[in-house]
């Protein structure tokens, strides 16, 4: 789910919004590593498919041992479990940080909604082709 929201997203609007060059430099190397994540991580997303050792027993039949001890070696295999917590200090650093992030992003939206008022008055009072001169006196 996380790699069809890194997939699905816009990087081109969101390069063009950035004017400061370094700034650019370092969301691409973020882009990269991003697209080098998703691609390494389609050949994890689907289960390997089921080794066939009859057929390999009957195409390699003076070692057909040997392929029965890879067999019971390959069932009686157990992969290692993920099993790390994270320190408490941790923890609650990422929980300030999203909160932080969040209230970020709440005041830019704020401002935005500010910006588009102050945009709507000026696009009224602009001078264009249809201006009057009484509008012009009434602005000035």
């Amino acid at each position: 789910m996380a790699l069809a929201k890194v997939n699905a997203f816009n990087w081109e609007k969101f390069l063009s919004k950035i004017d400061n060059a370094d700034l650019k430099r370092r969301v691409n190397m973020l882009r990269a590593k991003a697209f080098e994540v998703s691609a390494s991580s389609s050949k994890y997303l689907k289960e390997p498919e089921a080794i066939d050792f009859a057929a390999y027993k009957n195409k390699l039949r003076f070692t057909s041992s040997a392929v029965e001890a890879l067999e019971g070696a390959y069932k009686n295999k157990k992969l290692p479990a993920y099993h790390a917590t994270l320190p408490a200090f941790e923890v609650k650093k990422r929980a300030m940080m999203a909160s932080v992030a969040k209230n970020v992003v709440d005041l830019a939206k704020l401002d935005i909604q500010e910006l588009g008022v102050q945009l709507e008055s000026f696009e009224s009072s602009r001078i264009s082709k249809t201006t009057s001169v009484n509008e012009m006196h009434q602005r000035f």
